[in-house]
């Protein structure tokens, strides 16, 4: 997306705040130095609120074992259960993110996803809670009915939902609806602060595999896009000294998605920490790699496997999955644990379990209508 006009970005600030208010009626209110990443970078000064319940648990992956080929290797850390409001990849990013939002005095969120973004309904939901206006730009993507679930949510939630029809004109309409005081999310929410919160959740994990509850992974599977949660991972486990490989399943255009890409995202992301703590020290280099073996025709576009496995994701958490992201993440986790039978292997679910019921009669935008009247493809 093209950059923002800096007459309409909120000016940075040399001071943080305090982080503003919590969802106390909603989350586990945690003391700041609890967490792995503060506990490791004590002079760390970034802007940080808790919204995650915290540690997500970590399970054996035994209601799919037949189906992946595999038995008790596989393992899955439930970042689906990360919040009661709703969970997912993004709520450890807002932990970072919302508290920018409310230390710099933001007026408003502003963000932009597909059709079916779980940012958008996660920026929407936490927006909400805080008390921030939110307007939301959705770019087209193949019509699904977790995409027509997704708007619904978005308007149930309060949101401002507006459709910028394909991506160059949702960057040219976003850029111009722009006002002064609004906060930008940027799709996949992946700047180096948001990263952050991945970082510690790899070091949750490591106090998770140092108390016995589950083995080191050798490989960690995660969808990836933006690759903000991949970029975040492997720089924990580096941190950590681990040996383990982080897998991006690349759900996007390899144009938008590659190894330079991601490349970018690790590097800013470990530039940002080491200008803030003196305690960031790796202890081996990151590993990482994308695997593209399932994306098909391209951003949510359905395939066979994606539909398998995204029925798979009800076996395992008990909500339905989506072919977008889980569906295709589940698809590769397949064929990589059949490819690696020696190594211990964990996904990572980034798909909320937690959803907000669905209000059919809610009121879409009339430029929306046509996702109610057209046949979904999945």
């Amino acid at each position: 997306m093209p950059s923002m006009p800096a007459a309409r970005i909120l000016p940075s600030h040399r001071r943080y705040g305090s982080g503003g208010a919590v969802l106390s009626n909603l989350v586990a209110m945690t003391v700041r130095a609890d967490r792995p990443l503060f506990a490791a970078l004590p002079d760390l000064r970034v802007p940080w609120m808790p919204l995650a319940h915290v540690p997500t648990p970590v399970e054996p992956c035994t209601a799919i074992a037949g189906w992946l080929g595999a038995g008790e290797r596989v393992h899955m850390k439930r970042d689906d259960l990360a919040s009661p409001l709703y969970g997912g990849n993004k709520v450890r990013r807002f932990e970072f993110l919302l508290a920018d939002a409310k230390a710099r005095g933001a007026r408003r969120l502003v963000t932009v996803g597909g059709l079916a973004s779980t940012q958008a309904m996660a920026t929407a939901l936490f927006g909400r809670e805080l008390g921030f206006p939110v307007r939301v730009v959705l770019f087209d993507q193949p019509l699904t009915r977790f995409a027509q679930d997704a708007v619904r949510t978005l308007v149930t939630a309060g949101a401002d939902v507006i459709y910028g029809g394909g991506i160059p004109q949702t960057a040219f309409r976003t850029l111009r609806l722009l006002e002064r005081g609004d906060y930008v999310i940027f799709p996949g929410a992946a700047s180096p602060l948001a990263n952050l919160g991945y970082v510690d959740a790899m070091l949750e994990l490591g106090e998770q595999v140092a108390r016995s509850e589950v083995p080191r992974p050798d490989l960690v599977v995660v969808p990836t896009g933006s690759s903000g949660t991949l970029a975040g991972l492997a720089l924990g486990a580096a941190f950590l000294g681990w040996p383990t490989e982080i897998v991006g399943v690349r759900i996007t255009a390899a144009y938008a998605c590659n190894r330079l890409t991601v490349a970018t995202v690790v590097h800013r992301t470990d530039r940002f920490i080491s200008q803030r703590s003196r305690h960031w020290r790796k202890q081996r280099p990151p590993r990482w790699r994308i695997d593209g073996s399932a994306l098909g025709e391209g951003y949510g576009y359905p395939t066979h496997e994606a539909r398998d496995g995204a029925a798979q994701v009800m076996e395992l958490t008990g909500a339905a999955g989506e072919i977008t992201y889980s569906g295709k993440a589940l698809a590769a986790l397949r064929r990589i644990v059949r490819a690696h039978p020696e190594k211990q292997v964990l996904l990572w679910n980034t798909l909320s379990t937690p959803r907000p019921p669905i209000v059919t009669n809610a009121r879409i935008p009339h430029e929306l209508a046509w996702m109610y009247e057209r046949e979904t493809v999945a």
